[in-house]
């Protein structure tokens, strides 16, 4: 079937769908439900009126034969006067209710006959988050309220995630952030290709989705069991904006932090920070455009933070001043190029966001919300070190710039219908950009002791680095509420049109052995890229694909107490373009090729959940459910097999020695090396299906003594759909590696790294397959208490055992480094099961907020807020430095992927003697084999496995802890009878630090693995060791052990 007709097929059936049906993909609003009955029984036809008294916003419905109600597509939030009444009956009215995110408030009432005297009952503030019909999975709903009070230092979603008692960093429930779902008001805002790190669109160029001043509430679910929750396995974050109300109000603000808010190094120098600076301001307002009718929202927030570089020129430690300096001169000299400068400067990072929305009451029966939010950020990326300088000219800024439009329609048709439509477009534009005149990038190495180097002109992976990425969603929600029963029938669409260029090289990249080779113009080494495609110098991959979701789930109030929800979710991936195919491959592996991709697989997920108040009152409710989840998957590795089919550019390369200098960046051809013959492929197996997992949950809530809220939950996950690759062009192995090196006792297989050793070694050099595996599974128990005390005090603490399992973390964008970045000691093909990059193991987590508010109309409060997070240390690997197996993988950022055969006696290892290194000194096999011993038998880990291989991910780094605090002072101001407020804070993250040096300690391994022993392939082959510095394998993180402060000021008016 052609694109064009296949996509107007989908079109109109998604049409169709929208108009007879609908679904919502992600909850934006709340909702109430109950039984008005009187003292005989259910009360037909009782009117129920709720009122959101902030916007007059209207919602009526009347109760059916079983005295039954429901009213969905409520606002979040309130405060709400509900009215209930009935010709005969004393009407009743309940103010003050607040409506949480996706949990619909309970109300059941007994109506009193030929009564006159209206019934008023006030009810608190709060609502009940953990006790309610419609919570079956582990989730977690943090306030506007936790989000104004808790400590937070970026302003990010992440610092109240952590909230969640199984969530670690980005991560939840031990599965890959990748797939991670964020919504905001419902529609998508997932980073969809999946480079960043954050989960969100801008990561890269360190900025936030959206300001925290515009979000009315965030809800995170774990155990998203209604179908209208797609395409995550991870964790779901769901996030509504403020709204504008009847009344004028807004705040503005600024939050601040420099050198003098920070601690001093941890490292024993007691060194201060350099000078920088973060600063955060903003405002937002709302206000009626037409009281009860039309309200506007808007918030405006800008965030710059300076950086300055460290190891400058001059710096102790740093590549000397003289070096430098003849470097910059040869290049100003001899090809009239500015490498600028080598002092410190500050890199910049910006961000601005812009958001904006619009609230129609059209009338009782529907309301419309229009929104746009607008980021434009920035981020400059240099780093140098002790052994690695960057001119100013190596530097490269990252530009993020998104547009991000919904439309929202909620409509009560009747009192047994109701309808949600949401439509969103997203525009996401990153680039990276140079600085100055483009130019090749070069690289002196040697330079100092022999272990430095030094780079500059244009950088190397920057000079064709564009992702381009529109989205449009369509999502429709339809409810139907019929006696005990709630169907819901809809559909969630996404539609992706993906443009990445990205050429390594492009504009060349040269290294010299030393400063000498460079000075005296001799031949480097030499790495270009070039197009393959006629009239096309930078060659771009370009496809677009849909994802679409059809479901069907049924809600039943079974019996009294017992809620059970029934659903069936199909999804289906679509890739409507398809790669240019490759001769070769084909020749080479008939059974691939790169012009095809997977493409229409139909994805069933049933789901079965329920809530059970096992007592009638809500003091002990039992929750759960089962059921498959599927994932989007970061389209970078679809995107793989279009870039990386052979077609669009080749490579030139050429060792030291062999290579010519060419400045010319228009010119970077072959006359700069050697044209390379061979290709990196990166292909997708045919029956590719996106990651899904069977997910159960099991809990109990119950209500002790005092009003303390207990939890005790269970969250199981297992595998049915993950991802792992596979080399096709590896030969088997026939052979184990040399048995000379460990005594026989090491008897991993052994590869060949040459052309011969491949399969077409002639055409290809790598030949990587994603595909899936069934593999892997994760489990979290969580306890947790929690209590809400009358004098303005909550606190709570959670603690969470977690393991987790995977064959491939998925932590890595390319396709090389997701089959090599698999730690083995066996066949790099068939890698075992083992403890994810993601394993949680142990973690605590604790809140404690404390507020009193006094003065005149109470307008003034002091708040203090407190946050811990103990958590055992992150899991690592102990590798080889070297490719022991052959098999030329190396580990994402690692020198190998081969994991340590752990020796019993010297005999289990051939040491070689160690040569001095800089001021390190010779050491003979005897002190190798000393110091080695030591450190086995001093490690928790390896002691209790010699004589056997080291397991991925076992080691673990020291445990963690962390406490937070806010301190925060409202000073009211009453003014004609409206209470505004000056609002002072001060956060301090790492609050231990600051009172003990030795209290608040991170730490942190390069890549989750280190390098442990040496192996040397020549003359045979043999191992060398030297202790690791410190006698840890694990670094003290430098900036996250200091304690960090950062003051606010911010001005409340309504």
């Amino acid at each position: 079937m052609k694109k064009s007709l296949l996509l107007r097929l989908v079109l109109v059936i998604v049409a169709f769908v929208g108009i007879t049906f609908s679904a919502n993909a992600q909850v934006t609003s709340s909702s109430m439900t109950g039984t008005i009955k009187d003292a005989k029984g259910a009360l037909p036809g009782a009117s129920v009126k709720a009122t959101h008294t902030p916007t007059g916003t209207v919602y009526s419905v009347s109760t059916n034969n079983d005295g039954r109600f429901v009213i969905n597509n409520m606002r979040v939030g309130g405060p709400y006067i509900f009215e209930i009444s009935f010709v005969g009956y004393a009407p009743e009215k309940v103010t003050g209710a607040m409506l949480k995110l996706g949990e619909p408030y309970l109300l059941n009432l007994v109506l009193s006959e030929n009564g006159k005297q209206l019934q008023e009952v006030v009810v608190a503030g709060k609502r009940d988050a953990v006790f309610s019909s419609k919570k079956v999975g582990a989730s977690t709903n943090v306030s506007k309220d936790q989000i104004q009070n808790l400590p937070s230092l970026s302003r990010s979603l992440q610092d109240f995630t952590r909230l969640t008692p199984q969530a670690n960093g980005n991560s939840f429930g031990g599965i890959n952030n990748r797939f991670n779902g964020l919504t905001i008001d419902g529609a998508v805002n997932n980073d969809a290709f999946g480079l960043g790190s954050t989960g969100a669109p801008g990561g890269q160029a360190n900025t936030q989705p959206i300001s925290l001043d515009a979000i009315q509430e965030l809800q995170i679910v774990l155990a998203p069991f209604d179908v209208t929750n797609s395409n995550a396995i991870g964790g779901g974050v769901n996030a509504v904006t403020r709204s504008g109300s009847n009344t004028v109000e807004g705040s503005a603000y600024f939050f601040g932090r420099n050198q003098n808010t920070i601690g001093k190094s941890v490292d024993g120098t007691n060194t201060k920070a350099l000078p920088f600076h973060n600063y955060t301001y903003g405002a937002r307002i709302g206000a009626p455009i037409i009281k009860d009718k039309l309200f506007l929202f808007v918030s405006a927030e800008r965030q710059t933070i300076v950086q300055p570089t460290t190891f400058n020129s001059g710096d102790v430690g740093a590549v000397s001043t003289a070096e430098l300096l003849r470097i910059a001169k040869v290049a100003k000299d001899r090809y009239g190029y500015d490498a600028g400068g080598i002092d410190a400067f500050d890199a910049e990072t910006r961000s601005d966001k812009l958001f904006a929305r619009l609230d129609w009451n059209i009338n009782s029966k529907n309301q419309l919300t229009l929104r746009h939010n607008y980021i434009k950020a920035y981020d400059d990326n240099i780093s140098r070190s002790a052994t690695a300088f960057r001119f100013a000219s190596n530097l490269y800024r990252f530009n993020d710039q998104q547009n991000n439009s919904v439309l929202e329609l909620r409509s009560a048709i009747s009192s047994t219908l109701s309808n949600n439509l949401i439509i969103g477009y997203s525009r996401i534009r990153d680039t990276r950009a140079t600085v100055g005149d483009l130019f090749p990038q070069i690289r002196i190495n040697g330079l100092g002791t022999g272990s430095q180097a030094a780079t500059l002109g244009s950088e190397a992976s920057s000079t064709a680095n564009e992702l381009d990425q529109d989205i449009f969603e369509f999502t429709d929600n339809f409810k139907i509420f019929a006696n005990k029963h709630t169907f819901t029938i809809g559909t969630h669409n996404e539609f992706y049109k993906i443009r990445n260029l990205f050429v390594n090289n492009l504009t060349g990249s040269y290294a010299w052995n030393n400063l000498a080779d460079f000075e005296a113009n001799t031949k480097p080494s030499a790495a270009t890229s070039t197009s393959k495609v006629p009239g096309d110098p930078r060659p771009a991959a370009r496809f677009s694909a849909a994802q679409l979701g059809f479901y069907f789930q049924d809600e039943i109030d079974a019996f009294k107490g017992f809620k059970l929800i029934a659903g069936l979710r199909v999804d289906v991936p679509l890739i409507f373009d398809t790669p240019l195919a490759n001769p070769d491959v084909v020749a080479t592996f008939p059974n691939y090729r790169t012009d095809q991709v997977p493409s229409g697989q139909i994805l069933v997920s049933p789901r079965l959940s329920f809530n059970w108040d096992l007592t009638g009152d809500r003091s002990v409710q039992l929750r759960g459910g089962g059921g498959l989840l599927t994932s989007r998957a970061p389209f970078v590795w679809i995107s793989n097999q279009f870039s990386g089919n052979g077609m669009l550019t080749s490579a030139v390369s050429a060792p030291v020695g062999t290579g010519t200098f060419i400045p010319d960046v228009n010119n970077q051809s072959a006359a700069g090396g050697v044209a390379g013959t061979t290709s990196q492929i990166s292909l997708i197996d045919n029956n590719f299906k996106l990651p899904q997992v069977f997910r159960a949950n099991l809990a109990v809530d119950f209500k002790l003594p005092g009003g303390v809220q207990a939890t005790i939950e269970g969250l199981y996950s297992s595998t049915v759909n993950n991802i792992s690759y596979k080399n096709l062009n590896i030969k088997p192995s026939v052979a184990s590696i040399n048995p000379s090196l460990s005594g026989g006792a090491d008897t991993r297989p052994l590869f060949v790294n040459t052309t011969a050793g491949r399969v077409n070694g002639a055409k290809f050099t790598e030949v990587y397959l994603l595909q899936n595996t069934r593999s892997g599974s994760a489990y979290n128990v969580t306890a947790q208490l929690q209590k809400a005390f009358d004098m303005g005090l909550y606190a709570s603490i959670a603690y969470t055992y977690g393991k987790s399992e995977d064959i491939n973390s998925g932590f890595s964008s390319t396709a090389s480094s997701g089959f090599g970045g698999v730690l083995i000691s066996r066949d790099p093909q068939n890698p075992p099961l083992a403890y994810s990059n993601y394993d949680l193991r142990h973690r605590v987590v604790g809140a404690l907020n404390y507020s009193i508010k006094y003065g005149r109309n109470k307008a003034s409060a002091t708040t203090f807020s407190l946050f811990y997070v103990g958590k055992s240390g992150t899991p690592f690997s102990y590798i080889y430095n070297g490719d022991l197996n052959g098999d030329n993988s190396i580990s994402s950022g690692n020198p190998s992927n081969d994991l340590i055969f752990v020796p019993r006696t010297l005999n289990d290892i051939k040491l070689i003697p160690l040569a001095a290194s800089g001021s390190l000194p010779a050491q003979s096999v005897a002190e190798q084999w000393a110091a080695l011993d030591n450190y086995i038998s001093n490690d928790p880990y390896l002691s209790k496995i010699r004589g056997q291989y080291s397991e991925r991910n076992v080691a673990r780094m020291p445990w963690e802890h962390q406490f937070d605090v806010r301190i925060m002072q409202d000073l009211g101001i009453v003014f004609k009878g409206t209470k505004n407020s000056l609002q002072l804070s001060v956060d301090i993250i790492n609050v231990g630090n600051l009172i003990n040096k030795d209290w608040g300690k991170s730490y942190f391994i390069n890549n989750t693995a280190y390098s442990l022993i040496n192996y040397v392939a020549a003359n045979g082959g043999g191992f060398t060791f030297r202790a690791p510095t410190g006698g840890v394998p694990y670094a003290l993180s430098s900036f996250l052990s200091r304690w960090q402060g950062q003051v606010g000021v911010r001005y409340n008016f309504n």
